[in-house]
């Protein structure tokens, strides 16, 4: 049996599909190396015939992609898909169906929320895998249709989680094409090392996809992890799930087996937590064991708007943590989100000034993305407060939310003062130049065009 394991085409500069974080390259100058595609693709070669085609990380057009799937034949196809870019990916998903007769299996955050209707509206996709992959895609392959986490038209399977991560084989990394940290044009790579969330915010589809139990990896298993791709001449990683330092101990053992290997010594990586879960032991030990920079959800400077939308965390405890980490050494990204339910120009206008106040090295300033199966979806549709646009026009770019003080205008506009505001400073200049590899500031003028050109939208 022959399996492509598929990531489509993308016009423009490219696109993120995976989990909460669908995003254009434009948004971090980059696109991020997908992590279900490669783990999806370790499970399937272990007993069947396994081409992965990274479309994005390969730039490989339509055309093309269509040729090589007519060559290589599959008998199954595996498709990841996103919100924004669904109808394109199906749009490829069909051609190789017409070319091929291959089955088609698509798994993603929009089809795990909307399989009903997906499979309604296009009756060419056989399965659509609910939650994370691995095992309902191994289990359809095997014929075991009616199994959790796989719908069809007949069975409604319910959302799967893998209930333990170190008995998945290992992800294909060998089988994806070079990505490059963006800011120093050297190759890197995402590693999973957990997922799931137990913290309720609003706006996020995590919980849904992954449940409210957090799952990790073990620190062996992450350290098999890092010795495949040091293989593979790659020395930047990062590790990608939502809450990488819940399990304190775990995170503490990580780093001292990276320290006794010598891996801290030529890996450099970074990974995203909350500020609740972060202190000056595991920022210091982190530190010594490769970690560079973390990102920090700090979504707003405004404590009722971070009560509003369920948060879980206060003011005070972010400036903690950001004082934390930076004693370390290590570099710090801000994620802020502009518009949220109780946000006005008022309080949006504190969110930008706490961001400067803050003195973090970065900061990313998103438009809420109301994504299906998030808290906030569900109330903005209750509420009234969603545009008449699109799925594939909800990214975290263009506001789809309106509400009564604040139309989706303001919020566009207020994003990018919040980019302008905090980056045409010395300080935030200075942080960015001295991040960036020789190489990169060559580029640094058509950079600088590019991610202008990304806030002004």
């Amino acid at each position: 049996m022959k399996v492509l394991v598929l990531n489509p085409p993308s016009e423009g500069s490219g696109f993120s599909r995976d989990g909460r974080c669908q995003s254009s390259g434009s948004l971090w100058l980059s696109v991020f190396p997908p992590v279900m595609l490669p783990s999806i693709a370790g499970s399937v070669r272990t007993k069947y015939n396994t081409m992965l085609m990274d479309c994005i990380g390969s730039k490989i057009s339509f055309s093309k992609c269509l040729e090589m799937a007519e060559e290589y034949r599959p008998d199954f196809t595996v498709v990841n898909t996103s919100t924004p870019t669904f109808d394109k990916d199906i749009m490829v998903a069909q051609q190789i169906k017409e070319y091929t007769k291959s089955k088609i299996i698509v798994y993603g955050e929009f089809v795990t929320n909307a399989y009903k209707e997906v499979l309604n509206k296009h009756p060419f996709i056989d399965y659509v895998v609910r939650g994370e992959a691995e095992t309902p895609v191994m289990n359809i392959l095997a014929g075991k249709k009616n199994s959790p986490g796989v719908a069809t038209r007949t069975y409604d399977g319910e959302i799967w989680q893998e209930p333990d991560l170190d008995k998945l084989p290992m992800p294909a990394y060998d089988l994806m094409p070079r990505y490059c940290y963006p800011l120093k044009e050297k190759p890197w790579m995402f590693i999973r090392s957990g997922r799931g969330c137990p913290y309720k915010c609003s706006f996020c589809v995590v919980p849904k996809i992954s449940g409210g139990k957090i799952r990790y990896h073990s620190a062996d298993y992450m350290i098999r992890q890092v010795k495949i791709i040091n293989k593979l001449g790659i020395y930047y990683f990062m590790l990608w799930d939502d809450m990488a330092t819940y399990d304190k101990n775990r995170m503490l053992a990580f780093c001292k087996v990276m320290v006794k290997t010598g891996l801290s010594k030529k890996n450099k990586w970074l990974c995203t937590t909350r500020i609740n879960h972060m202190d000056e032991e595991l920022a210091r030990n982190m530190r010594q064991a490769g970690c560079f920079m973390i990102s920090l959800g700090i979504e707003s400077g405004d404590q009722a708007v971070l009560n509003f939308n369920k948060k879980g965390i206060t003011l005070e405890q972010v400036k903690r943590t950001v004082q934390a980490v930076r004693a370390s050494g290590i570099k710090i990204v801000g994620h802020f989100i502009i518009g949220l339910p109780g946000d006005t120009k008022e309080t949006i206008r504190k969110t930008i000034k706490f961001a400067k106040e803050l003195k973090i090295n970065f900061a990313q300033f998103y438009t809420v993305a109301t994504y299906r199966g998030s808290e906030l979806y569900a109330l903005a549709k209750r509420k009234g407060w969603l545009l008449k646009k699109s799925y594939e026009q909800i990214d975290q770019v263009t506001s789809n939310l309106a509400f009564p003080n604040l139309s989706a205008k303001d919020i566009e506009e207020l994003r990018r003062k919040a980019y302008l505001s905090f980056y045409l400073r010395p300080r935030a200049a200075y942080s960015l130049l001295s991040s960036l590899g020789i190489r990169t500031i060559i580029k640094a003028p058509l950079l600088i065009k590019k991610f202008l050109k990304f806030i002004m939208g």
